[in-house]
């Protein structure tokens, strides 16, 4: 990616996978092919690619029972939903399905941090979200209409303005409900980690990107929404693709993305787990 360009990329292949080819058994090896795969497509922003997110929503996936994740993103630093759309890729992605050939299972939806408009930086006050559903709206019909399922995946609040948690988790979840959507909810986990923990670190230094940590929490709530497993038990280290402010530096390529402590790794798949379960029992 170069100067923050819109970019396409598929996740390497999972590092988990890897091994598992190289020591398992023959008939381990088949009983893994068996397994049932999601293909996954990510749009939005830094949000995404930070810490490459899909490559540690597969990484869990490959790492526990249930479907594996495959997961290909279409992000630009920066950009809403309805940039993404007046660009006029989308059509074209989702129209070409996954690498594998099949269509989409999954796309995942992340609006910019601010809902996008006439954010006030002095005040926190967010954008009216108006033009965000609109875009929901719009990619929901296109979506659906090539047989996947659309999912939001829900922001956090920036360290200085807390407040702004329950302002996106309404707007995320209103929208949702409106369409039947489902929503990953990302700033409630986040919320209540800087609750029970408020000196443990999400945040990177401009107080708005996610620290790997922060990445590793947002990917257990992905997984679990995606999936509808619980996240107890993910690895406490991922690995996948080198990447900087810009984006992915090389998709090929596999390096350590997140090396937690076992303790704040189960801490952190058990706030998404809890964020996830609440939300399904009827929660705001």
């Amino acid at each position: 990616m170069v100067g923050g360009c819109t970019v396409l990329y598929k996740r390497p292949r999972s590092f988990l996978a890897v091994v598992a080819v190289a020591f398992v058994t023959a008939s381990a090896a088949a009983c893994q092919a068996r397994r049932d795969t999601l293909d996954v497509l990510f749009i939005g922003n830094s949000y995404i690619y930070f810490n490459d997110l899909p490559a540690m929503v597969e990484e869990i996936s490959a790492a526990l029972d249930g479907p594996v994740i495959h997961g290909v993103a279409h992000t630009r630093g920066g950009q809403t939903l309805r940039g993404h759309l007046d660009e006029g890729h989308l059509g074209k992605i989702l129209m070409k399905g996954a690498a594998s050939g099949d269509d989409w299972d999954w796309v995942v939806l992340q609006e910019q941090s601010t809902l996008g408009t006439r954010y006030d930086p002095t005040t926190g006050v967010l954008g009216d979200p108006a033009a965000f559903n609109r875009a929901v709206r719009e990619l929901t019909g296109i979506i659906r209409g090539r047989g996947a399922k659309p999912a939001l995946y829900m922001t956090w609040a920036k360290e200085a303005f807390p407040g702004q948690a329950e302002t996106l988790g309404d707007a995320y979840s209103s929208i949702g409900r409106e369409l039947d959507l489902s929503v990953a909810p990302v700033g409630v986990a986040w919320a209540a980690v800087h609750q029970d923990r408020p000196n443990f670190n999400l945040y990177i230094s401009d107080g708005s990107h996610p620290t790997a940590a922060g990445s590793y929490l947002a990917a257990c709530v992905i997984y679990a929404t995606l999936t509808g497993r619980s996240p107890l038990g993910a690895p406490r280290e991922l690995r996948g693709a080198p990447w900087d402010f810009q984006g992915i530096v090389e998709s090929s390529s596999s390096t350590i993305l997140v090396s937690l402590p076992a303790a704040d790794a189960a801490f952190l798949q058990k706030a998404a787990w809890d964020a996830v379960t609440a939300q399904r029992n009827g929660a705001p």
